[in-house]
């Protein structure tokens, strides 16, 4: 028996007080759209009390891992909105509890039974053995978990009215729910245990006899739940609500069980979860999600490939001297260019290359990603650099693009369903001095930061940022004066360290309009378009990049600024 054979959900109530820790007249958060319909975060009558409810799941981890992030979610909202989440059983006049319902599987009884025979013949028998016995520990069990109560219908095994355990942000830990699982197997025979001491030693030998999953320590679980019954002061368990407000809104750039997703499905599981839609990791190295609402299934991959868009967008966009003249045929504006083969001996090249000398240009590879092996000269520039950056070019792609600078701004649109929803400038990585401390320093303090490290854009430090510090006559040692900042290479690709800022509301809507076209052009549902403006208050613009995969966390989690629900759009578009 290597897996448990079981179902197991869980409920939880929070309480929502506002900034000065009372009860206020807090309405349902319009961000979880209809309470009706959301099957994981609904309301009780009092609409600041919030019912967090699991789906249904085979296990004790998956479902502690959604209620974990289903927490998160309405911890970010709650600190985003300035209230405070009670982490405690007891407010006032009101009273807040947990509810872990089970349901056993007919053949993993079948299979316990042949290990035990002193089991029951069949489940409903069972059922009733699990009442009689679980009541007759009742009074050792509520001193773990308060008043709790049990019921059991329709095959569903219910402990309800569970004390909220404040030692931990969920209110209740992975651990108790394995003590409580154990403890429904314990009562599936008759046993004569009367203190803790014993109750212990059954369940540890339950566990080993059915290969359950324990916990660590029974009586370590014990001794912490015995712990949680004390009384702690008022100032002190404000504390404790504070710093889990805190330690909730760190959360907010990933998934805390698969940290390996990329930023951009991070952020539409979490939309996901907003709206009461379930999610599957099917495969976290390749960031393959399935949601499932009440039925209805769709796959998204890396947080925007979905069945919406052709097989053949991607490997169009994927080609940037292509991709430029479907964009040049529908009318766009698009930086002239040449391409260059790796085969071509140096004479030839740099016969092609002499008009753009002395002159402001970029050299990019044709068919690389994220800014890599791109080198961007904002002004005039020798022979000698432009030969060097077509050799470092050249290292990553065996063609590549010579192409006029375009002078201005860079900003993503997003576009989904061919709709612009955000615009985000992306500004080049820097630092800015304090001072005291190098460069470099200052680079591995920006990756300490939470944008950066969890959206999986560190500043990188390779040869384009040791040469673009030294046409500044800067090195990694050098000590920047404080307050002023320092730019660290010439793209802005934030998979390099760029910084975003959302600029939706203050982008003219000719330039949504343009970037609409230019998705329309691929008939891609989810792309970003990547625009050199130099005055919004022109018509001038130059389209640099379409992406097929835009890894839309900068628009929908900005370095600066409110940011937009992109993933919530790409759901709609879903038909969720």
């Amino acid at each position: 028996m290597k897996q448990e054979k079981y179902n197991i959900s869980i409920e939880r109530e929070a309480l929502r007080l506002n900034k000065n820790a009372k009860i206020a007249n807090l309405k349902y958060p319009k961000v979880f759209g209809d309470k009706e319909k959301n099957n994981f975060i609904s309301t009780r009558e009092n609409e600041s009390i919030l019912v967090l409810k699991t789906p249904v799941e085979k296990n004790v981890l998956d479902a502690y891992s959604k209620l974990e992030e289903i927490t998160n979610v309405v911890y970010v909202e709650a600190y985003n909105s300035k209230e405070l989440i009670w982490p405690f059983s007891n407010f006032e006049d009101i009273k807040l509890t947990n509810k872990v319902t089970l349901s056993i599987n007919k053949e993993f009884y079948e299979e316990i039974k042949q290990i035990n025979k002193n089991l029951p013949k069949n489940l409903s028998e069972a059922y009733k053995t699990l009442k009689l016995e679980f009541n007759s520990k009742l009074s050792l069990i509520q001193k773990l978990f308060g008043n709790c109560k049990l019921k059991i219908e329709k095959d569903n095994i219910e402990i309800s009215n569970l004390t909220l355990d404040y030692s931990t942000r969920t209110t209740i830990s992975q651990d108790e729910l394995y003590f409580l699982v154990t403890l429904v197997f314990s009562c599936l025979e008759k046993s004569e245990t009367k203190t803790l001491s014993e109750l212990s030693k059954t369940l540890e030998k339950i566990a080993k006899q059915y290969s359950l999953k324990s916990v660590q320590s029974v009586k370590n679980v014990i001794s912490i739940l015995k712990q949680k019954n004390s009384e702690i002061s008022e100032s002190e368990k404000l504390e404790i609500a504070h710093k889990y407000m805190q330690e909730g809104y760190d959360t907010r750039y990933s998934i805390t069980r698969y940290g390996k997703l990329v930023s951009a499905c991070a952020a539409i599981v979490k939309d996901a979860i907003e709206l009461g839609i379930d999610y599957t990791v099917l495969n976290e190295n390749k960031s393959v999600i399935e949601f499932n609402y009440n039925g209805h299934k769709e796959y998204v991959i890396e947080g925007n490939k979905t069945d919406r868009d052709t097989y053949i967008f991607p490997i169009i966009t994927d080609d940037k001297f292509i991709a430029k003249q479907v964009m040049k045929n529908a009318g766009l504006c698009v930086p002239e260019a040449i391409l260059l083969d790796k085969n071509m001996d140096k004479e030839e090249i740099e016969e092609l290359v002499s008009k753009f000398f002395n002159n402001p240009l970029v050299v990019k590879p044709r068919n690389t990603n994220y800014g890599t092996g791109i080198t961007v000269f904002s002004k005039k520039t020798s022979k000698k650099q432009i030969m060097e950056a077509i050799e470092y070019a050249f290292k990553f792609d065996d063609n590549i693009l010579i192409e006029e600078f375009a002078k201005g701004m860079e900003y993503r649109f997003l576009v989904v369903d061919g709709k612009c929803l955000s615009v985000a400038h992306r500004r080049t990585a820097s630092v800015v001095g304090d001072g005291k401390s190098t460069i470099e320093e200052l680079i591995d303090a920006k990756n300490q930061e939470p944008w950066h490290a969890l959206t999986g854009s560190p500043v990188k430090k390779d040869e384009p940022v040791v040469e673009f510090l030294k046409l500044q006559n800067y090195t990694y040692e050098s000590i920047i004066p404080e307050g002023k900042r320092v730019f660290l290479r010439t793209n802005s690709n934030c998979s390099t360290g760029g910084e975003t800022l959302d600029m939706t509301q203050v982008m003219p809507s000719k330039f949504k309009r343009i970037a609409e076209k230019a998705a329309k052009a691929f008939n891609g549902k989810i792309c970003g378009v990547d625009i050199i403006v130099n005055d919004l208050e022109k018509d001038e613009y130059s389209i640099i990049e379409i992406n097929d995969n835009p890894g839309y966390s900068i628009n929908e989690w900005p370095y600066e600024g409110k940011g937009e629900k992109v993933g919530t759009a790409i759901l709609k578009m879903l038909g969720y």
